[in-house]
């Protein structure tokens, strides 16, 4: 129907002028001899044959008009991918080494799939749907779907964490329409912003090494425009056709999060009104007796025990403003030649009352190309006060953090036909004390992938077993933790659809914390391990790595990586459960299909 409507309305635009009129057939008076009897005649059948031509040309008409109604113009199309990697790691796991020192090569499969169909109206108003499928889905039956593992045959669903995976999911669905000053999206939408840092949308198979596996997600309403167009055209001056783009947008974070949030302490009692550890908020009676236990958050409730009001309370709601602004020329006139110039802001206000959060995040981005130079930059900022972190410091408010966390990559380089040269250098702020009051620990993006080794499999381990499940925020996820690198590479390009790369990885610690990331004599930081504890390395280690790609019919591609890690006693691997001789090897695959 509103096809229908909207080809009618265009077809009202194009109708086709009328007809001339047919001057009107005058009535023949009464015949008075046989004569004028034959006259009537053929008047009365020249009269038939008009009225003949004229509905034969109301019908032409009719049959035009229908023919310059346009079509429906709804257009389905899709993009996305299927991707399968092969994995090999040698030295990873300390219990792959047996008593001899011998050593087994772990091996590992894994899937992928992302589908997004999209419907256009017009290159005006469109849909997105985007599914996963088989996300990160190990190859094989692991999950003893057959009674007997020799006799398995239909593979399962179990994820890289062990856990069963949903077969399909539908992991985003937005709206885009093109209104009067400018473009509106709602929904559950991806989020990308300069090189990824801080939003990475991880949908892409554009990474020199390694996959994306975290993509940053929000349900947002975002609006986008031109400024100085609209100025211009309210002037009408005409369009200047300045590429400066302001955006403003809503994120709805959390409307209730199942983790209760208290704010504070109940210790076990029953507590009495004389013992120093008595909290009035505790005694639900008020009768002097403490009645309540409970930590500064409580997770033992379950979805199930959520009342149907749970969505209405404000104060544990988490959302957050969105500004941006940003200049995006692909063909600007600078240093004599026309280029690429990119810049902009990222800002972030989020807030949420039960936690006293008020947190801002800045991010900028500048990106240039022109005369074989490119430069890529970004620097994140994160700043502002929480009671969120429930990690109490011995200050007089114990859950009160200041947010104080710093990042940035920048990459400088060369580029001709046959290839690139490049350096990237990049930083995560850490924290040596995450229990004062001050927090500053924060990994980049874990799909900004550096390197196969030291981040994306070590120090990804190694964080998740040095603040367990119950501080899961802290993980880096395989992202750039606490810690400034060096990572040149050399990419060379024989072929249209040949690609090689080889980079050489150098780390070093920012704040260790004599957990996650040992101390050292030097270090400016201070560190409770005693000296005999302490590392005889100052940098986290070296990794080299290399990689080979090619395209065919330009969908489908296949590629070999290759990563060697040596990693220093800097990193407490011994503690991770992983080889603590520090000497990682992997050889990887992957096979995929882009459409």
């Amino acid at each position: 129907m509103i096809a229908w409507l909207a080809a009618v309305a265009l077809a009202s635009d194009t109708e086709p002028a009328p007809p001339a009129e047919t001057p009107p057939v005058a009535e023949p008076t009464p015949p008075s001899d046989p004569a004028e009897s034959s006259d009537l005649e053929a008047l009365r059948a020249d009269l038939a044959a008009t009225e003949k031509r004229l509905d034969e040309l109301q019908k032409q008409i009719a049959d035009t008009r229908l023919a310059l109604i346009p079509k429906d113009t709804l257009k389905l199309t899709f993009e996305g991918h299927y991707r399968t990697r092969a994995s090999m790691y040698g030295h990873l796991f300390a219990s792959q080494t047996d008593a001899a020192g011998d050593h087994d090569t772990a091996r590992l499969m894994t899937h992928q799939l992302l589908l997004r169909p999209k419907l256009d109206f017009r290159d005006v108003a469109k849909f997105w749907a985007e599914f996963r499928a088989l996300d990160d889905v190990v190859w094989g039956d692991n999950a003893s779907l057959a009674s007997t593992a020799v006799f398995a045959g239909s593979p399962s669903n179990t994820g890289l964490d062990g856990v069963e995976e949903p077969t399909v999911t539908v992991a985003r669905a937005w709206i885009e329409a093109n209104v009067a000053v400018g473009v509106l999206r709602v929904g559950r939408q991806p989020s990308q912003w300069g090189m990824g840092l801080l939003a990475n949308s991880g949908d892409r198979l554009d990474q020199d090494f390694g996959d994306s596996h975290h993509p940053t997600t929000s349900d947002r309403v975002l609006f986008a425009t031109r400024p100085f167009a609209i100025a211009h055209r309210i002037s009408g001056k005409g369009d200047p056709d300045i590429p400066l783009i302001a955006a403003i947008g809503v994120d709805r974070l959390v409307e209730d999060p199942l983790i209760q949030f208290h704010g504070f302490e109940c210790p076990p009692g029953p507590v009495t009104s004389d013992d120093p550890e008595y909290d009035l908020r505790c005694d639900i009676d008020s009768d002097g007796v403490t009645d309540q236990t409970h930590s500064w958050v409580d997770d033992t409730r379950t979805a199930e025990q959520r009342g149907g009001d749970w969505w209405a309370d404000p104060d544990d709601d988490v959302q957050q403003m969105v500004y941006v602004l940003a200049y995006r020329g692909e063909n600007v006139r600078y240093w004599g030649r026309k280029g690429e110039l990119t810049a902009g802001v990222y800002a972030v206000n989020r807030r949420q009352t039960e936690t006293s959060s008020k947190v801002w995040v800045l991010d900028g981005h500048v990106h240039l190309k022109n005369r074989g130079f490119l430069a890529d930059a970004e620097a994140i900022a994160i700043t502002g006060d929480t009671r969120g972190i429930t990690l109490p410091s011995t200050g007089p408010d114990p859950l009160a953090k200041e947010a104080r966390l710093w990042g940035y990559v920048a990459r400088v380089g060369y580029e001709r036909p046959m290839g690139k040269l490049a350096m990237e250098v990049g930083y995560a702020s850490g924290d040596e004390n995450v229990s004062d009051e001050t927090f500053s620990g924060r990994p980049l993006h874990p799909d900004h992938n550096v390197g196969l080794l030291l981040y994306e499999e070590v120090l990804s381990r190694v964080t998740a077993n040095g603040w367990t499940e119950s501080a899961r925020g802290l993980w880096s996820n395989g992202g750039v933790y606490n810690s400034r690198y060096v990572f040149p590479t050399v990419t060379v390009t024989p072929g249209e659809n040949w690609k090689g790369v080889v980079g050489l990885l150098t780390a070093w610690p920012d704040k260790p914390d004599g957990a996650v990331i040992r101390c050292h004599a030097d270090d400016r930081t201070g560190c409770a391990l005693p000296a005999s504890e302490q590392a005889t390395a100052r940098s986290l280690g070296w990794e080299l790595d290399a990689m080979l790609s090619h395209t065919w019919y330009e969908h489908l591609s296949a590629r070999i990586e290759a990563g060697y890690l040596h990693a220093t006693d800097r990193i407490p691997l011994d503690a991770a459960g992983l080889d603590p001789k520090g000497r990682v090897w992997t050889v990887q695959s992957r096979i995929a299909y882009t459409f």
